[in-house]
C-alpha cells in the first residue's frame, strides 16, 4: 500500500510493525504476528478508501481513551454527549417539558391521529407507569436509560409483566420520546440504549371441548358469551370481538363487516362463511353485549372463565377455533378467511392442529340453549 511499509525487529514479543507518515509525523504500529499486522492493513487501507488519509492520524492512546469513554456513556452518540457538555459550561439549562405534561400532550396527539382504543388503552397505561416511577415533575430531557431500566424492572417483579407485555410497554414509551427527539425537544431517546425484552415463542394452546362446553354452560344468557363466541366460534382477534357493533352483522348474507380503522390489517373486511353455532349465539345475544366496552370485556372475559374454572392462556379461544375448524373441514385456505390471514402460510406459522374431527362436530355444535 503506498505510503505504508513494513519492518521487522529481531528481537521483542512485537517484532513485526508497520509504518507510515501523515502530515510529515511518523508513526508506527507493533503487532506479535504477521497475521495481526496484515489484518490491521486491510482495515487501514479500507479507512483510507472510505474517509481519504486522515486515516493515517491514526493514535492508539486516541483510541484506548474512546473506548473507555464509550465504556461510561453506553449506546449514547457521543455526539449528544459532547452537546450536553458543552451546554452545561455555556450555563444553559434543560428547557424540555415536565415529563406528566409531556405525556399528555403525546397522548393527546396519538387519540388526534385516529389510533384504535387498544393503542390508545396501552400507551395510557404505559405512559401513565412511568410518570408515576420516574416523576412528573421530572423535565423529559432529564430521564435517563436508567429510569426507563428501573422502570421496566419493576414491572417485571412487582407486576409480574410478561417479556411481551413489556415490550409493549417499552415500545409505547420510546414512541413518546422519538416524537420529542425528531422535534427537536430534547437531545436523544433514552430507550435507545434499553434494550427490548426477548420474547420466546411459547407453545400454541388449544382448549379441550369439555372446558369449552363449560366455559358456555356457565356463562349462558350473559352478554359476555356472545363475545366469547365471536372468538371461540368465529376465530375472531380479541380486539375484533369487542369493537364489533351490531350494524356490522349482516345477517341476510351471514357475514360481518370489518372497518379498516378497527382492523389490524388497516383494510376493509367483509367475511362469510362463519360456522352455523355463531349465528345462533349472535341472534341470542341480550342488548347489553353490544353496549360493553373494552375494558368491560376485559373484566367479564377473565371473570367468565374464573366462574366456569377454566384456564385461560390467553388468546386460547381463537387458537382454538383454528385447530378445530381445520379438523373439521380439512381445508386451511377456508379456515385462513375466516381468520383474515392473507394466506394458509400464516395459518401454519402460529398454528398446530389438536382437535380430532369428532370433538369438531361437537365444539361447532355447542348453541346458546341447551
Amino acid at each position: 500500500m503506498r505510503g505504508i511499509r513494513t519492518f521487522e525487529k529481531p528481537c521483542g514479543k512485537k517484532r513485526f510493525f508497520l509504518a507510515w507518515r501523515h502530515e510529515g509525523v511518523r508513526r508506527a504500529k507493533a503487532f506479535v504476528s504477521e497475521g495481526e499486522r496484515a489484518k490491521f492493513a486491510r482495515s487501514l487501507q479500507k479507512s483510507i478508501e472510505k474517509i481519504g488519509r486522515e486515516a493515517l492520524s491514526f493514535d492508539p492512546d486516541e483510541w484506548v481513551q474512546y473506548r473507555r469513554f464509550k465504556d461510561i456513556i453506553g449506546a449514547v452518540d457521543p455526539l449528544t454527549v459532547a452537546r450536553e457538555w458543552l451546554a452545561y459550561r455555556r450555563g444553559e439549562t434543560d428547557k424540555s417539558p415536565a415529563l406528566a405534561d409531556a405525556a399528555k400532550s403525546f397522548r393527546n396527539m396519538i387519540e388526534g391521529q385516529g389510533a384504535s382504543d387498544d393503542m390508545k388503552t396501552r400507551y395510557r397505561l404505559a405512559l401513565d407507569s412511568l410518570v408515576k416511577s420516574v416523576g412528573a415533575a421530572v423535565q423529559l430531557g432529564a430521564v435517563q436509560s436508567a429510569n426507563v431500566i428501573d422502570w421496566m424492572t419493576w414491572l417485571k417483579k412487582e407486576r409480574g409483566f410478561s417479556a411481551k407485555t413489556l415490550g409493549h410497554y417499552r415500545q409505547a414509551v420510546a414512541a413518546m420520546f422519538r416524537h420529542f427527539t425528531l422535534a427537536r425537544v430534547i437531545q436523544w431517546n433514552p430507550c435507545d440504549a434499553v434494550a427490548a425484552p426477548k420474547v420466546v415463542a411459547e407453545e400454541v394452546s388449544v382448549l379441550s371441548l369439555a372446558d369449552c362446553v363449560r366455559l358456555f354452560d356457565a356463562n349462558r344468557g350473559l352478554p359476555v358469551a356472545t363475545r366469547l363466541a365471536l372468538e371461540a366460534f368465529g376465530g375472531l382477534r380479541y380486539t375484533s370481538a369487542i369493537r364489533l357493533e351490531e350494524a356490522e352483522v349482516d345477517w341476510e348474507n351471514h357475514a360481518l363487516v370489518f372497518p379498516a380503522k378497527k382492523h389490524k390489517s388497516k383494510r376493509d373486511q367483509y367475511v362469510e362463511g362463519y360456522p352455523e353455532n355463531l349465528w345462533k349465539w349472535l341472534a341470542a345475544a341480550p342488548a347489553e353485549t353490544w353496549e360493553m366496552t373494552q375494558r368491560q370485556y376485559l373484566a367479564e372475559k377473565s371473570a367468565a372463565f374464573a366462574r366456569a374454572g377454566v384456564k385461560n392462556p390467553g388468546n386460547v379461544l381463537r387458537h382454538s377455533f383454528c385447530s378445530y375448524h381445520i379438523a373439521l373441514n380439512r381445508d386451511a385456505a377456508k379456515t385462513a378467511v375466516l381468520l383474515t390471514h392473507t394466506s394458509p402460510v400464516t395459518l401454519y406459522r402460529h398454528y398446530k392442529g389438536r382437535a380430532t374431527a369428532v370433538d369438531a362436530e361437537k365444539w361447532f355444535a355447542i348453541a346458546p340453549s341447551a
